[in-house]
């Protein structure tokens, strides 16, 4: 579907916290370039040109690389084991109750504190037309059952589109939910409210006051929380709804509407008006978090950035799904092979 002929290259590396770090850039022939963190398997820098030719980087994030060692909110990072929320960070798995490290309040947040992979440092190679990072997660880190073994695949092709694949394998059953957090703000703008923006989702899967599911659907047809018809970011984004008001925005898992379960579909598009980019979501998953950085204000990264600064569509199996039958299993069997792809896709619109 993608074709490509581009360069692969080591760009800049640093010693930090007696670890060597490594950049590479991923380059096309129409000029597009893609920066990749080892720390962290992080995208750090996605140029992309504008409806004038002129290229801008369209990810928020830190100012410089050394600074991704620092607080911030998994600015461009691969996650897991396990992307998002797991309740009192605890789950059972094959009858045994595994306890998990609680980040985020009583819960577990993107695979806790030690066995986080946003930060860890993971061995890269140059495999062909893509740049594949690895990382082994061994038997208990972080509360996780058995070793996993993970890579994910980066390759920019020439028609500008970021394609993500990720691997996996474990020696014993485990949760596997993996996903990027990349932070996307097309234009000049501080904030993204102006963005228009398409989700095929005709549900989001309920959520408490901890912003934990138990298992429920809501219908969000016609409601402040659908994106389907397209529309403004910041059409509804101060919506007295319970959620929207609790969030400060958009933090919800969106079920996405497929049309075969394991293909790589079509399940979102971002347009920013003013600089004429357009970005365009393909993925093999079946929900994407929509995260509208709603606490983002006053983090000093490549400029002061406010609330509302970016967005996220990170890609992934539902929020909370070992503890409930009703979503699709995140659950990786020992033998099985873990494979998923997310593309984001740009574009000019003139």
């Amino acid at each position: 579907m993608w074709y490509n002929t581009y360069m692969i290259t080591k760009t800049y590396t640093f010693f930090k916290a007696g670890q060597t770090n490594d950049v590479y850039t991923l380059s096309n022939a129409s000029g597009m370039q893609v920066d990749v963190l080892t720390y962290g398997a992080r995208l750090t820098r996605i140029s992309v040109p504008d409806k004038n030719g002129d290229f801008a980087d369209i990810l928020v994030g830190c100012k410089r690389v050394e600074d991704y060692y620092g607080e911030n909110p998994y600015f461009g990072a691969t996650i897991g084991r396990y992307g998002n929320r797991i309740e009192n960070a605890r789950f059972t798995l094959n009858g045994k109750t595994y306890s998990l490290e609680n980040n985020n309040g009583k819960h577990s947040l993107h695979g806790g504190v030690s066995g986080d992979f946003s930060r860890k440092v993971w061995s890269a190679a140059i495999e062909g037309d893509s740049l594949v990072l690895s990382h082994v997660s061994p038997d208990g880190e972080g509360g996780y059952p058995s070793t996993l073994w993970v890579k994910v695949q980066f390759t920019l092709t020439e028609e500008n589109a970021l394609k993500i694949d990720y691997f996996a394998e474990s020696d014993g059953d485990t949760l596997c939910n993996l996903t990027n957090h990349a932070y996307f703000n097309l234009g000049a703008q501080d904030t993204v409210l102006s963005h228009e923006l398409m989700i095929k989702s005709r549900f989001i899967t309920s959520i408490d006051d901890e912003l934990i599911p138990h298992g429920e659907f809501t219908p969000i047809a016609g409601t402040p929380y659908s994106f389907c018809p397209a529309k403004p970011i910041g059409k509804d984004i101060f919506s007295d709804e319970k959620w929207i008001a609790l969030c400060n925005g958009y933090d919800f898992n969106y079920c996405i509407d497929r049309e075969t379960p394991r293909d790589l579909e079509h399940f979102a598009y971002v347009y920013d008006s003013e600089s004429g980019r357009r970005m365009d979501c393909f993925t093999t998953l079946c929900g994407v978090q929509l995260y509208t950085a709603c606490s983002t204000g006053g983090f000093h990264g490549k400029k002061d950035y406010v609330n509302h600064c970016a967005l996220c569509l990170e890609t992934q199996g539902y929020p909370n799904s070992p503890n409930c039958s009703e979503y699709p299993s995140t659950v990786l069997k020992k033998g099985e092979k873990y494979r998923e792809t997310t593309v984001y896709k740009f574009s000019v619109v003139k």
